[in-house]
């Protein structure tokens, strides 16, 4: 299936990207695994689950994973397409990431 994109320039960059305006079912269920996986339960007396510990870096994860997935390409000042991975994440300057992020698909599901 073909999916609408949008582009977002990034100023301080210099950097196009090209952003699905929607992610795919599948998509979120990966965005919200990377929670879960995160979590320990154990059984409390009772046998219910109780939440054990949770790996506190599962935001900058999930986080990760919604930029990586609703991303199609990035595209330097050269015109070169650069494949989209952490790394690239992670060298943008704050200004273009916080821009990026504000681009993603909306995060609201809408009830009928």
């Amino acid at each position: 299936m073909e999916r609408s994109t949008t582009e977002v320039n990034l100023p301080t960059s210099g950097m196009k990207v090209i952003v699905y305006t929607f992610y795919t079912r599948g998509e979120r269920k990966a965005i919200e695994s990377v929670m879960l996986e995160s979590a320990v339960f154990e059984q409390d007396e009772t046998g219910s689950p109780r939440l054990k510990s949770v790996d506190a870096t599962y935001r900058a994860k999930m986080e990760d994973k919604a930029v990586l997935l609703a991303v199609k390409s990035f595209i330097d000042k050269d015109g070169n397409e650069v494949k989209p991975e952490v790394g690239v994440l992670d060298s943008l300057p704050n200004e273009d990431f916080e821009i990026l992020q504000q681009s993603l698909p909306g995060q609201s599901v809408k009830k009928k």
